[in-house]
């Protein structure tokens, strides 16, 4: 119910105060992405960290293996 009343509200709005709306929304919705992290573990939050300190030097690798031969090729032309 909200969700309608919420919908006929924003159709009624100027496309400005549209775009101040959804601004808003999204920032709620950082803030609650941002408590639910605080309120994890210490334990928890070390584990994430070192599974994306995985991904990022594994991204980096594929990155710098991709880039390394587009400067070779570079050379060679």
């Amino acid at each position: 119910m909200i969700q309608d009343q919420l919908a006929r509200v924003l159709k009624e709005l100027p496309e400005t105060r549209q775009a101040e709306v959804l601004d808003f929304a999204l920032f709620l919705r950082e803030r609650e992405l941002v408590q639910i992290w605080d309120a994890i573990s210490d334990k928890e939050a070390a584990v994430l960290q070192a599974e994306f300190a995985a991904d990022d030097i594994a991204f980096a690798e594929a990155a710098m293996a991709d880039y390394l031969s587009l400067l070779q090729h570079e050379d060679e032309a």
